[in-house]
């Protein structure tokens, strides 16, 4: 026992004791102000995390009202890209009524067949330039037989001479030729 306490006494006593519980003592304090500056380093982390989240989160609501502008963007672009679909097939329709008009067709009869056209729908197209032709056909005979009284019996018209049909006008020529073909033929013969 005797050894020890000469131990604990000589460590006491020794300079070399002493300059490490200086030394301990410094650490300690470096220690101190390490901890310190970890706790001071953490509040400023804290602080720019959080700001770093604020900002973030101002950024994502920015970019919400962004998305609901090109939303709304987007949904006023497809309606006046439909309204402008509407607005070409009404003016596809209204320009092949114009045309189907100015050969003969009926109002109505071209307002069904220019939509047919337009839409591609052959069936329907198809029906209405039969039902043209029709009335086109009944409409020539009903002009045909006001204008061409059948005759009844007898020779189809009056023998015209050689001296006669020289004496004739453009339209009267163009009448025997309507009228009496083979007769034209003859008379306009060089012999």
């Amino acid at each position: 026992m005797e050894n020890e306490l000469e131990k604990t006494t000589s460590v006491e006593n020794n300079p070399d004791t002493k300059s490490l519980d200086d030394r301990i003592k410094q650490l300690e304090e470096e220690n101190k102000k390490l901890k310190q500056s970890v706790t001071e380093a953490s509040a400023d982390a804290s602080k720019w995390k959080k700001k770093h989240q604020e900002t973030k989160e101002a950024l994502e609501s920015k970019m919400t009202e962004e998305e609901k502008a090109k939303a709304e963007q987007e949904a006023a672009n497809a309606a006046m890209q439909q309204e402008l679909e509407l607005l070409r097939n009404e003016r596809n329709v209204a320009n092949h009524k114009a045309q189907l008009t100015a050969i003969g067709f009926e109002e109505t009869l071209a307002q069904a067949t220019a939509e047919a056209i337009n839409t591609g729908d052959t069936a329907k197209l198809f029906d209405g330039i039969r039902k043209f032709i029709e009335s086109h056909d009944k409409e020539l005979r009903a002009k045909s037989l006001i204008s061409n009284p059948v005759l009844s019996g007898g020779k189809a018209g009056k023998e015209v001479t050689k001296q006669e049909f020289e004496k004739m006008g453009y339209t009267e020529r163009v009448q025997l030729y309507n009228e009496h073909p083979d007769l034209y033929k003859e008379l306009t013969k060089t012999s």
